[in-house]
């Protein structure tokens, strides 16, 4: 019997709030699929296995924090609905049910829900698993070899590990809600009014005010200072009260927003009293003051996802470019010398007594490269010289800039010529400089122009050009393809110099996966032979640091979508339980004025205007703080020299838009549905 009312219940709940069981399904299959990635590795070329399975480490532990994110989310909801059922609840004591039977209902509808979306989920899941095989491949610039349906046993224990604590977690919280609460209570819930913060319109229009106040005056803070990149301890502080300003000022807007809205719309007279705006700024007033602290808390949520998801592909892009412009050269070898120089090392030397003959591989260039000690030490700083003679200020993220590498005009020149480009001349006494990070040439340029002298050694030399060197920047490859400064100098003025590190650069001659291969083992072979003469011996390949490149990026990709999309799905789902709660709850009104003669048109226009606007509010506050933010993060990414975020927002905000937006549409559909069966029973009676 009880088994039976639990079932008849979840028809009931199906039918209502069908948005709930979309969520759990939705959350099912999101958490199934990005942890197949482990799996995924197995059907793609190349040595990413490796790659994807440590990608996939990191996701469990991201899934575990997502899924008590999302289950605090879910049990609100959960908790939402078991105060719309307190009457039904009551009821059933009044029929002679015992509290414990009541709990087993409930229980047995938790199971219900449990079963289906999970299993739901998980078929969904495995479906968007595949699909998800081919995006990741994609990512990784790699292609699917060997296709066939797959199907994870980790990934499932794991989803089904955090889904069944949620779920555990909501059984405890009803039969607490039930346990609490007494039979009068349950019977009377329908006439009892939720509870309204804030009454009093002049303190309610105080606190939107004090809030929007403290956002603006965070949104200065932040902007002003930026994130706390230097790690002082007062640039931290004032960071974490500017993040304390934002989230007080959010909850305190909407604490008061009720009220300022009531105050201004009633003072819109010609507006307030044509057609049904006075019944739908009351109906928004009350929603909005019952459910300040949810729409806070949204908005918050709402901007963290934003700005995960639109950062994450930012940065991937910043990263790609970066590395990309990085890995000009085939292959680079180098070696660090243990004593600065004292005891030189013929790097060309040393790679043929390992066993590889350079002619074979390819054409290359050899340089060495000095290093101003003064300037690495952070005893002097060009950039800060080049402001003091420019007056102008060093660009954000610049402030601890050293540019103390060395290298001399032939050296360079060979380099140039290996990447096929002409000689660059230099006369004694001057130098060039070589900078490709756009956010810093102008700067750079400027110091150029005013003749800044660089003391090199113990020779002072004044700008060959008054502009930075752009084309051909990177001495080796390496995944940092930007450079903030690097000095080409006489061929005697580098002489005098300490060694930083030698280099071989080499521009393969024959097929990419050959010539990889004559190069494996090198570096090995290579540390063992220079034992106690070389601090750091490296063998780079174009094809390893774009590997490893990718992989950063397809992890950032992978973790700013998983986690934008769970919380915009747990956000979107609380708002849209909510909103068919009210629309359930308000049916008796929207009855009342379909009685009174009123239209389809103006009655479904509230209630539209009701559910856009529930979802627009927080979204409004949440996109405010995300563009803010935004903005300090461009700056940031500005300074490794890429930065477009507009492009870079148009995936994030799709993805979004898709999943947000959705939710609304469904939402109206499912509240249309409520008051128009409400709306004809008027008619048929009448």
């Amino acid at each position: 019997m009880l088994a039976k009312l639990a079932f008849g219940n979840m028809r009931k709940l199906l039918h209502d709030y069908a948005v709930y069981f979309l969520t759990l399904v939705l959350g099912v299959a999101v958490f199934y699929a990005f942890n197949t990635i482990s799996v995924q590795g197995d059907f793609l070329r190349g040595d990413v296995g490796a790659t994807l399975k440590q990608v996939g480490q990191i996701l469990d532990g991201l899934t575990v924090f997502l899924a008590v994110v999302l289950g605090f989310l879910m049990v609100y909801a959960n908790n939402f609905l078991m105060r719309r059922r307190k009457k039904e609840l009551g009821l059933y004591q009044v029929l002679g049910m015992r509290t414990g039977q009541v709990n087993v209902v409930l229980a047995l509808e938790t199971l219900i829900v449990a079963a289906i979306s999970f299993g739901v989920g998980i078929a969904l899941g495995a479906l968007v698993s595949q699909v998800l095989l081919f995006v990741t491949a994609r990512m990784f610039e790699t292609t699917v070899q060997h296709f066939s349906f797959f199907f994870s046993a980790d990934a499932l224990l794991l989803t089904l590990k955090c889904f069944g604590v949620i779920f555990v977690v909501m059984m405890v919280f009803n039969w607490l809600t039930l346990r609490r609460v007494r039979l009068i209570d349950l019977m009377s819930s329908a006439r009892q009014n939720e509870k309204q913060f804030v009454r009093w319109v002049p303190l309610a229009v105080a606190l939107a005010v004090v809030g929007l106040v403290l956002m603006g005056v965070a949104y200065w803070r932040l902007t002003r200072d930026g994130f706390p990149t230097s790690g002082s301890a007062s640039s931290q502080e004032a960071f974490y009260v500017t993040m304390v300003m934002v989230i007080v000022g959010t909850f305190a807007f909407f604490y008061g927003l009720a009220g300022a809205l009531t105050a201004l719309l009633t003072h819109l007279r010609g507006f307030y009293w044509r057609d049904l705006h006075m019944f739908t700024t009351r109906q928004i007033a009350s929603r909005v003051n019952t459910t300040a602290l949810s729409m806070g808390v949204i908005a918050l949520i709402l901007f963290f996802a934003m700005t995960a998801m639109t950062t994450g592909m930012s940065i991937c892009n910043a990263i790609n470019a970066m590395t990309k412009q990085g890995i000009p050269y085939s292959a680079s070898i180098s070696v660090l010398p243990r004593d600065g120089g004292e005891d030189p090392i013929d790097l060309e030397s040393e790679v043929a007594k390992a066993g590889v003959d350079l002619s074979k591989v390819g054409r290359h260039a050899t340089a060495r490269i000095a290093v101003i000690e003064s300037e690495l030490s952070g005893e002097a700083s060009s950039y800060q010289r080049m402001s003091n003679l420019t007056g102008e200020s060093i660009p954000n993220g610049f402030e601890h800039v050293m540019v103390g590498e060395v290298v001399s005009v032939s050296d360079y020149n060979a380099l140039r010529g290996l990447l096929g480009m002409d000689p660059v001349s230099l006369e004694d006494g001057q130098y060039l400089l070589l900078c490709n990070m756009d956010h810093a040439k102008e700067f750079v340029n400027k110091a150029l122009e005013k003749g800044f002298t660089a003391t090199i050694g113990e020779t002072t030399l004044t700008p060959a050009r008054s502009t930075v060197i752009d084309d051909a920047v990177v001495l080796q490859d390496t995944s940092a393809g930007l450079t903030p400064g690097i000095y080409v100098v006489p061929d005697s003025v580098a002489a005098t110099l300490p060694t930083y590190f030698n280099v071989i650069d080499v521009m393969y001659s024959g097929s990419t996966e050959e010539r990889d291969a004559a190069l494996k083992g090198l570096e090995d072979k290579l540390a063992d032979n220079l034992k106690g003469r070389a601090a750091l011996v490296g063998v780079e390949t174009a094809t390893s640091v774009l590997a490893d490149g990718t992989s950063s990026t397809g992890l950032i990709s992978y973790m700013a979508i998983y986690i934008g999309f769970v919380l915009v799905i747990a956000c979107a789902a609380i708002l849209a339980i909510q909103q068919l709660s009210n629309a359930s709850d308000a049916s008796g009104s929207y009855r009342t004025l379909s009685e009174l003669g009123c239209s389809d048109r103006l009655i479904f226009g509230s209630l539209r205007s009701q559910v856009v606007l529930a979802f627009v509010l927080p979204l409004i506050v949440g996109m405010a703080h995300s563009l803010c933010a935004l903005g300090v993060i461009n700056d940031l990414v500005s300074a490794l020299g890429y930065s477009d975020m507009i492009s870079n927002m148009t995936l994030g905000l799709g993805l979004f838009a898709l999943v947000y937006g959705g939710y609304l549409a469904l939402t109206y559909r499912m509240a249309h549905g409520i008051v128009r069966s409400a709306v004809r029973t008027t008619r048929r009676v009448l």
